[in-house]
């Protein structure tokens, strides 16, 4: 953290100098002097002003953090003292056993002889405030109405646009389909290919039906096509 250098200002610039100057020097110098002396001490004393008005304006909040960290040392050192006060008899139920071998296969809560369930001894709601400030900070939303100038949809639009799915869905749905007329030819989605496919596969079938019938086949439709010949040649020897 750097340090910050805080000017002060001359004493007897601060004073007044109407104290010393109206004064005849020359008849009554010692009323002069003590006009000075005056000043000065006026001057000094805006210092201390100006100090304090810095003082406070760099500890501020300091004595209410100070209060805070002596209440939660506070409480630390009265759980500290529940954990030793709750430590001797569960020493002793350890001690009494003439085996300790079963610890380790069976949970602590059976062999307690006052079990306790509590959670938090060390953490408890009076976090540091710089840390209750972080948690503040981050409670609200982001802050999306800044990005409202640089959409089209008009105020509140970002907003809706990261947390309404509906607007979402409508939006995204509205943005793919000219984006998917936009594209060339030879880039859409191809079919063709599908169906012919598809009418091969319904072929095939149609034929191997025709194959259990009748137990043949044109040659010419099988040649190009080792594993269907297989397939046919299996069917035909049931």
């Amino acid at each position: 953290m750097p340090l910050v250098r805080f000017e002060v200002r001359n004493e007897y610039g601060l004073g007044q100098g109407e104290l010393y100057r109206e004064g005849n020097r020359e008849e009554d110098s010692k009323a002069v002097l003590d006009g000075v002396a005056v000043a000065g001490l006026v001057g000094i004393l805006r210092q201390l002003g100006d100090l304090a008005e810095f003082a406070a304006e760099v500890f501020h909040g300091l004595q209410e953090r100070v209060m805070s960290t002596a209440s939660r040392s506070h409480k630390l050192m009265v759980r500290v003292q529940s954990i030793e006060a709750a430590l001797p008899p569960l020493e002793k139920a350890v001690l009494a056993q003439t085996s300790h071998i079963h610890f380790a296969y069976t949970p602590g809560s059976e062999w307690h002889p006052c079990i306790q369930n509590e959670q938090n001894h060390f953490i408890y709601n009076d976090l540091p405030q710089f840390i209750m400030d972080s948690y503040e900070e981050c409670r609200d939303p982001p802050r999306l109405h800044l990005l409202d100038k640089f959409d089209t949809g008009g105020p509140g639009s970002c907003l809706k646009r990261y947390s309404d799915p509906s607007y979402f869905r409508r939006v995204s749905g509205n943005v793919t389909e000219p984006d998917a007329e936009k594209l060339p030819k030879d880039k859409r989605p191809k079919k063709s290919k599908k169906k012919r496919s598809s009418q091969r596969n319904g072929d095939v079938a149609h034929y191997a039906l025709m194959s259990n019938h009748s137990g043949s086949l044109p040659l010419q439709l099988v040649m190009g096509r080792p594993l269907l010949l297989i397939r046919l040649l299996q069917l035909t020897r049931r």
